[in-house]
């Protein structure tokens, strides 16, 4: 911890960032072991986590609050998918594909408060890595550059990731409105 405390820059931030080490390190060990069923490599993703943490705790308000706790939740689990994917070398994302712009979507018709649990259902029905992006994008109002950091992965990664997240979605909405008739 004493590694982490000597990045941070005022007192505040330290102490800010040793609260939150006692209170959520179980937790979030406890998340990576989970995805990762392993006891050491849970630790390790929980250390990386820590390391992230210190670049974006300004994202923290309260220590205490149900968003921090899934904020942090989210930072292990996406370094959980990390140490899976060096273990098990996944094809690297194509970063050739854009985004298309200006055009209306099946998604943002979707966006309707009586069709909002069906989309975090079909949000958590995603992949991590698709998941995660748009988690810190919607959730936390995060930037491609920052969730890239907290990634590792290129800006332009997390937007092709994004694009996809939002593809995945829409074709899972379209496909429930035709099964239930509502397309």
């Amino acid at each position: 911890m004493f590694l982490f405390l000597a990045l941070l820059d005022s007192p505040e931030e330290q102490e800010k960032f040793t609260e939150l080490y006692h209170l959520y390190r179980h937790f979030m060990w406890y998340v990576a072991n989970q995805k990762l069923q392993d006891e050491h490599l849970a630790e390790d993703a929980v250390q990386e986590a820590f390391l992230a943490l210190t670049g974006h705790l300004d994202q923290v308000e309260d220590t205490h609050s149900p968003r921090t706790k899934k904020f942090l939740a989210t930072i292990v689990r996406s370094k959980a998918v990390d140490i899976l994917r060096k273990a098990k070398p996944e094809e690297e994302l194509d970063e050739h594909v854009l985004p298309e712009k200006g055009h209306g979507d099946i998604l943002e018709q979707y966006l309707t408060k009586e069709n909002y649990n069906r989309l975090v259902s079909c949000i958590l029905e995603l992949e991590d890595c698709y998941r995660v992006v748009f988690e810190y994008k919607y959730v936390y109002q995060m930037g491609d550059a920052e969730i890239g950091d907290i990634l590792g992965i290129s800006a332009k990664n997390v937007n092709v990731r994004y694009f996809r997240a939002r593809k995945k979605l829409q074709k899972m909405i379209q496909e429930e409105g035709e099964r239930f008739g509502k397309a």
